[in-house]
């Protein structure tokens, strides 16, 4: 079978061989775990984390207070049967997932970083976070990208 691709007759007599060759009984275990992990990636956007229930920047009073003082930020993650809790400071970023469960990475656009892994109560301990947009990413899920 030709594998060059480079013109588009090619390809498309590929596609059509591959189209009208009847499928085997057989399929290779590895290509029905690949396509069963396609497919869960089609709901990814629907199951990031969102800040659904609280972020203390949005908080009137904590803000005030934040202003004059050196507060930590509060964070909280919510989406099916999981959650998020953080706490930004000037110190680091400390938080709680739940259920517990694997590592807990802070995601910068420009990569990974510092990763943390979770204890048996789901708790972690990062470094101070860089400024601007970031995420967190973890066993199972991430959240959307929100600024520090």
């Amino acid at each position: 079978m030709r594998h060059d691709w480079d013109s588009d007759d090619v390809l498309l007599d590929a596609l059509r061989d591959a189209v009208s060759t009847p499928p085997s009984e057989d399929v290779p275990p590895e290509f029905v775990a690949a396509a069963k992990a396609a497919y869960t990636w089609r709901t990814v956007d629907a199951d990031l984390l969102l800040i659904t229930s609280y972020d203390s920047v949005l908080d009137d009073t904590l803000f005030a207070r934040a202003r004059s003082t050196s507060t930590a930020r509060q964070l909280v993650f919510d989406a099916d049967g999981v959650t998020l809790q953080v706490e930004v400071s000037a110190a680091g970023v400390t938080g709680q997932l739940v259920p517990a469960a694997g590592d807990v990475t802070l995601v910068a656009p420009t990569g990974d970083v510092e990763t943390a892994a979770v204890d048996e109560l789901g708790s972690f301990v990062l470094g101070p976070g860089p400024r601007g947009p970031v995420k967190f990413r973890f066993t199972g899920g991430c959240t959307d990208w929100f600024i520090l």
